[in-house]
């Protein structure tokens, strides 16, 4: 020792070689200690005072998701709740997960980043569990829920029931309602779902599935939901799903069986890449067929020839179409649309992954909520989930883009491809929409006198049904209640027949828009009918309440089917 410690120039090298043996002793001593030593289990709530320390939280599993952002990752992301709070555990190379409510321990790096906290870990020992850990299941009937929804809260459930909707392979994040009968017009209950991790294969709309997982309420939405894993979702193949037949003369409905496996009869033409399906009316729907029915095509040509197509409907991004795929929806130009409920599921998983990407956009599946009209700057909007109010719909902000040369109309269904950015101004996520593709418009609203200036104000800017008597008066059209002296200002669009002496002087029903505008003195809000006109369903000439008085049709321009239209009769008859 006192080599090493005197000040001897010839023993100073030998001290140096000593000093430095002993520190490299000390730092491997150190190196295997951490490495041996067992991570001290610690409560959630602590996890900020280990931060880039290796720990252990033992928890209940109350959901997880595999490869959250469908980027190919050999990761999932599990989320655990101890009591005192709950961390998510960003799993990589994973081993086999457990059922939910299974008490788990993980073991991994504290990490904090940009004010989020969670545990990294690592390879398949990193989640331990064992046979005494796993819950109880209780199994429930949907109705028993019904009763009494707060006696199961927390608790780990297990139901039997008929999916809402199709599921698709690759849905991460997804959400759908579990009834007690496949037809929802039958069913007396319905119980929401929120679907977390990739199920692998398509589940059919209506399909007989048992499902399990933790009951919660969701104070956003004002509803309770069961938390449920895709991969522990149980299809009962022996139940038969109906497949339902789109219709040809309700396209603006088709939406609804997006995703879908459906049939339809029409005529199919076969000669180019992409086959089509022709209705009735013209309307046609793009078909792409299996390699199997190109075969048969070649050997027996169907086209031109009246046939029933059976595939899953889905979007096409190419056509900007609805498209019917025989090939299980293998196509890579077809997509089954998120709707508001789907996108913002997704945003309360990652909101800040998605905001911080705004690069990554979505094809939406929606429904204007306001109309909008045209106009050549971006326009703030809204969507919702539903055509018409419905208690809890989801609504989600949006910006339109300019030019619009027509209106958007309220409850019109909107397929966008949309980004998620964050509104500073508003403080809120708002999606962008890039481009998109208009459903059919909704029928006018039919309004009455009596509802009044209040119930007016949910049809403002919409089109509307509105009986009543016409009337020039002080230099403008006046619409007149019968018998009142209540009115509202008729802004004529071109060539009206309302106004000529066939229609005067007589009670009819108006269509217009309904607009809000100042008075004339400017210290009052009144409504007017724009681009009004009798209501002409047939487009003959004759509004439909002059034709019912009349006794010709108003679906047929030329009831008796002689060559002369109705107008062309009913004015010689006059005349």
């Amino acid at each position: 020792m006192d080599k090493i410690t005197n000040d001897d120039p010839e023993t100073r090298g030998q001290q140096l070689w000593v000093m430095f043996a002993l520190a490299m002793f000390l730092v491997a001593t150190l190196n295997w200690y951490a490495y041996v030593r067992e991570p001290e289990v610690i409560e959630v709530r602590q996890l900020l005072e280990y931060k880039n320390e290796v720990v252990k939280v033992e928890g209940t599993l109350i959901s997880w998701v595999e490869d959250p952002y469908a980027s190919g990752d050999d990761r999932v992301d599990a989320i655990i709740d101890d009591g005192t709070g709950v961390v998510e555990s960003r799993w990589y190379r994973p081993g086999n997960m457990p059922p939910i409510g299974t008490t788990v321990t993980v073991m991994g790096d504290v990490i904090e980043y940009d004010g989020r906290i969670w545990i990294q870990s690592l390879g398949a020992g990193a989640m331990e569990w064992t046979s005494s850990d796993l819950p109880d299941v209780e199994v429930l009937a949907i109705a028993d829920i019904a009763q009494d929804p707060a006696s199961y809260v927390g608790e780990v459930i297990q139901l039997t029931g008929f999916i809402s909707k199709s599921i698709t392979p690759d849905a991460t994040f997804t959400s759908a309602y579990l009834g007690d009968h496949p037809n929802y017009g039958n069913s007396e209950h319905q119980m929401h779902l929120i679907i977390r991790s990739a199920k692998g294969e398509w589940i059919e709309a209506t399909s007989k599935v048992e499902v399990q997982g933790i009951l919660t309420y969701q104070q956003r939405d004002l509803r309770w939901s069961l938390q449920v894993q895709g991969p522990e979702i149980l299809v009962d193949r022996n139940h038969i799903v109906n497949i339902p037949q789109l219709d040809w003369n309700a396209e603006a409905t088709w939406s609804y069986q997006s995703g879908q496996t459906v049939t339809m009869t029409g005529v199919l033409t076969t000669t180019s890449e992409d086959w089509a399906l022709y209705g009735p009316s013209g309307t046609s729907i793009c078909v792409l067929p299996t390699d199997e029915d190109r075969q048969a095509d070649a050997t027996e040509s169907m086209h031109n020839t009246l046939q029933t197509v059976e595939g899953r409907l889905l979007w096409s991004e190419t056509k900007a179409g609805w498209c019917i795929d025989a090939n299980e929806a293998t196509s890579p130009t077809l997509v089954n649309p998120e709707t508001p409920i789907n996108l913002l599921a997704m945003l309360s998983a990652d909101p800040v992954g998605m905001v911080a990407d705004p690069d990554t956009t979505y094809t939406l599946s929606a429904y204007i909520k306001y109309a909008v009209e045209p106009g050549v700057e971006n326009e703030e909007a809204y969507f919702v989930d539903s055509a018409s109010y419905s208690p809890g719909w989801t609504t989600v902000a949006v910006t339109v883009p300019g030019p619009r040369s027509a209106w958007l109309e309220s409850g019109q269904n909107i397929i966008a491809n949309v980004s998620v950015g964050w509104d500073d101004e508003d403080m809120r996520i708002r999606l962008t929409v890039h481009d998109y593709t208009l459903g059919a418009v909704p029928s006018a609203r039919t309004l009455l006198w009596d509802d009044g200036a209040t119930q007016w104000s949910y049809a403002r800017d919409q089109n509307v049904l509105l009986n009543g008597r016409a009337e020039f008066t002080d230099n403008q059209w006046l619409l007149f209640r019968d018998g009142s002296n209540e009115s509202v200002a008729l802004n004529l669009q071109g060539q009206a027949i309302g106004v000529d002496e066939y229609h005067a002087n007589q009670s009819m029903t108006w269509a217009g828009r309904l607009r809000q505008v100042q008075s004339d003195d400017g210290m009052s809000l009144v409504y007017t009918l724009d681009q009004a006109d009798v209501l002409d369903s047939d487009g003959d000439g004759l509004g439909d309440t002059l034709e019912q008085n009349i006794g010709t049709s108003t679906t047929s321009e030329d009831t008796d089917d002689d060559g002369e239209t109705d107008r062309e009769e009913h004015v010689n008859g006059q005349t």
